[in-house]
């Protein structure tokens, strides 16, 4: 098979680096048989390639709890959201009678309507917090 020289060149690349296919390898090895000039420079290039340590591989349970943690902040942020949101608007709810608009927790009960709304705040703050750390981490 007659390749040009740069795209030998980018399958010598992928075979130095242990990515090429075996298709490839063998094609890249049959060039280097008959080819001493590109043989020669694959041989320098194994030999002056750079003993750099490997890194530890990571941990299927790491990367699993990481996606855990993940999927648990996104929930918590959601629900925080929902409880939140809910908590706020109670305390407004209104019912019409004879008499006019009749607030249910705000007039005839402000200190359920008051811990309800102190609920929404501490919600709310959550929220917030869940959402900048979500946020920080790119999310």
């Amino acid at each position: 098979m007659n390749l040009s020289r740069e795209v030998l060149d980018d399958l010598v690349t992928l075979y130095l680096a242990g990515e090429a296919s075996a298709d490839t390898r063998a094609l890249v090895e049959e060039q280097l048989a008959h080819d001493p000039e590109l043989a020669r420079q694959v041989e320098e290039a194994r030999s002056s390639r750079l003993s750099l340590p490997t890194a530890p591989p990571v941990t299927p349970t790491a990367e699993k709890l990481a996606l855990e943690r993940t999927r648990q902040l996104l929930k918590s942020r959601s629900s925080t959201l929902v409880v939140a949101a809910i908590f706020t608007v109670l305390p407004l709810s209104f019912a019409f009678d004879e008499s006019g608009i009749t607030y249910l927790l705000i007039r005839d009960d402000p200190v359920v309507g008051t811990a309800w709304w102190l609920t929404a705040a501490v919600m709310w703050i959550a929220h917030l917090v869940i959402r900048r750390r979500l946020r920080v981490a790119g999310l």
